[in-house]
């Protein structure tokens, strides 16, 4: 009888056996599936940080060049403003030429002859 005990107590522990290995096994797996999602997950976060990095240095190098060419302009337009209003004066800011310009419509306003120049124009 108890050759006929033993051989359900053999085949039950065999059993055990096999579910503790499979159990054992699945933890293994699951250890290595998080491992494995771990790396995944830091590689996409490193990643992302690269990727905000890079975008950051090019908003700021389109910034500055913005900036730069508004500068450039800006001097550009202020220049363009002196010159245009430079050229729309009356070019008598010279010494003696609003003297000249002034005996000059003297002399057309009463009817004579406007002086000779003396800078020989």
């Amino acid at each position: 009888m108890s050759d006929s005990r033993t051989e359900p107590d053999s085949l039950a522990a065999s059993a055990m056996n096999r579910v503790l290995d499979s159990e054992r096994q699945a933890q293994v797996t699951i250890a290595e599936c998080e491992r494995s999602c771990s790396e995944q997950l830091e590689r996409a976060r490193q990643q992302r940080r690269a990727i905000l990095e890079r975008a950051q240095a090019r908003i700021v190098a389109l910034h500055t060049r913005a900036a730069q060419r508004l500068e450039q302009r800006t001097a550009e337009v202020m220049e363009e403003s002196r010159r245009s209003a430079a050229g729309a004066g009356t070019g008598l800011e010279a010494p003696g030429r609003r003297d000249e310009a002034l005996e000059r419509l003297v002399s057309q306003l009463i009817g004579t002859e406007p002086p000779a120049r003396s800078d020989g124009h």
